[in-house]
């Protein structure tokens, strides 16, 4: 079983019995069960093809606030985390085409994890490296990449991966100290889209959050310097450049 040390805190989508976006059917990634298993890349992005929104690092804010509309969201817990929205529908994904085609120059770092991921082991420092094994690039028959070598070593693919999910969950964890703050300052309020569609009907798309910008502008020197030093300044301000994005998903429902 392959596992994975962090200083990190747990990426609360990423326990075995919840199954997150996309994952049907994860399980630990083993060198002696999995020792032949090759990976064979599906061309495409259709895992993600059925959702409206994605969840995403505070790293790549400057990135998504580029091509998506950066909105706050709440758990059943109450816990506050940051989406790229995706589409105006529910289970519709505007960036991607008939042919799984992602149809963006940045495609959130979520998305390219799969089909592995991390799960607890118990300790919140330590992780197991998964795989949905439903994925159909997965299999015996030594098409595309093997995981694994002759010897029981990661070979580069699996290498890849694995730096790939532990640097998404340091930036899961700073993601998280960053959205305590915002729920801290109490300056998130709930909002709401307008949308037009083809057929000339109307309807809104709400249950996400946004900064309100005269919270903001309120807020305390010290505190502004506050989020100025922590660099959280610069989310605020990527998530405010980001809702101009809102006509990008208006005109790609409406071409």
């Amino acid at each position: 079983m392959t596992t994975i040390k962090t200083d990190t805190d747990t990426d609360t989508d990423s326990t075995i019995p919840m199954l997150p976006l996309f994952y049907k059917k994860i399980v630990p990634l083993d060198k002696e069960v999995h020792s032949e298993l090759y990976l064979d890349e599906v061309e495409g992005y259709y895992h993600s093809q059925d959702t409206n929104s994605i969840y995403i690092a505070a790293i790549e804010f400057p990135h998504i606030a580029k091509e998506y509309p950066i909105v706050f969201a709440k758990s059943a817990d109450d816990k506050i985390f940051p989406v790229a929205l995706l589409g105006l529908q529910n289970e519709k994904n505007l960036y991607i085409d008939d042919k799984g085609h992602w149809q963006a120059n940045y495609i959130p770092a979520y998305v390219r994890r799969y089909p592995f991921i991390l799960a607890t082991t118990g300790n919140e420092d330590n992780f197991t490296v998964c795989i949905d094994d439903s994925y159909p690039g997965f299999n015996t028959v030594k098409e595309g990449s093997p995981l694994f070598d002759e010897a029981g070593k990661e070979n580069k693919i699996l290498t890849q991966a694995l730096d790939l999910l532990r640097d998404y969950q340091v930036q899961v964890r700073l993601t998280t100290l960053f959205c305590e703050n915002l729920s801290k300052l109490d300056i998130l309020e709930p909002m709401h889209a307008n949308i037009e569609h083809p057929t000339g009907e109307k309807s809104s798309l709400s249950g996400f959050l946004g900064v309100n910008k005269e919270k903001f502008k309120a807020l305390k020197p010290t505190t502004l310097v506050e989020l100025l030093k922590s660099d959280h300044m610069d989310l605020i301000f990527a998530h405010f450049i980001s809702l101009s994005n809102f006509n990008t998903l208006m005109q790609r429902m409406n071409p």
